[in-house]
């Protein structure tokens, strides 16, 4: 038997993939990069490809090494916005074919 910690165990207790969307927003950058093995895990599980996109991109973002203003390089942060666009597109489907 694994422990979990109940915010990993929200993930895994994901029923689709845009509960798991939502879960990648809205978890804490630091949560993403200290449990990023089970993360990782759980979303080649679900066969998750776009939630492992947007953990890789959140991962190189958090571990990017900045400007001298304290900028992440353009290409991280891109990467990262338009995963986390992705994302929310599939939040924003689901609760549309909810809604009809």
């Amino acid at each position: 038997m694994t422990i979990m910690l109940p915010i990993i165990e929200q993930l895994a207790n994901a029923p689709d993939h845009s509960v798991r969307a939502k879960w990648l927003l809205r978890a804490p950058e630091y949560v993403l990069s200290r449990d990023q093995v089970v993360i990782r895990s759980l979303l080649a599980a679900a066969d998750f490809t776009d939630g492992l996109t947007a953990l890789n991109a959140e991962i190189a973002a958090s571990s990017a090494v900045r400007d001298e203003t304290g900028v992440i390089p353009n290409t991280i942060r891109l990467s990262r916005e338009y995963a986390r666009i992705g994302l929310t597109m599939i939040v924003r489907m689901d609760t549309v074919a909810a809604d009809v």
